[in-house]
């Protein structure tokens, strides 16, 4: 188990989310963009891996072209919704948060809270997750270092 899926449990916990993932760009220098889900916590199955992402598609598309938060609920309710985030429909998740992780104004990664039942999102006190972020960029640039 690798220091960031050590980090994602804890952080599950802690923050009380039923999902918790990373997205990444997992192309070598010289191919396009190829997001993946690279670790999570709370998972279901390991069906998961079988997502690719394109920039602007499902949950971490979507946080990866725009550098925003990005928010979905209802999305058991909705057929569309299923079909637009793949994650959801394989975790069964209702509510999610995306969130870019940046360095140096660049994104280096996408969190992804999700909920699999309706919560109140104004009760959501994101500025403890966002105070995380640093220590998982830093995890992130760690193992970005070791593979290199």
């Amino acid at each position: 188990m690798s220091q960031i899926d050590v980090w994602l449990e804890e952080k599950r916990t802690e923050w009380q989310v039923d999902f918790l993932g990373l997205a990444q760009d997992v192309a070598t220098p010289c191919q396009q963009t190829d997001l993946r889900w690279t670790n999570v916590a709370g998972n279901t199955s390991e069906h998961y891996k079988t997502i690719r992402l394109r920039i602007g598609k499902g949950i971490a598309g979507e946080v990866w072209r725009t550098g925003r938060e990005q928010r979905a609920s209802h999305i058991q309710d909705d057929s569309e919704n299923l079909l637009r985030y793949p994650i959801a429909r394989l975790e069964q998740l209702d509510m999610t948060i995306g969130i870019p992780i940046m360095k140096n104004g660049i994104i280096r990664a996408v969190l992804l809270l999700g909920y699999r039942h309706p919560i109140d999102y104004q009760q959501t006190d994101m500025t403890v997750v966002y105070a995380s972020l640093l220590s998982i960029a830093s995890l992130l640039e760690k193992e970005r270092q070791k593979n290199v």
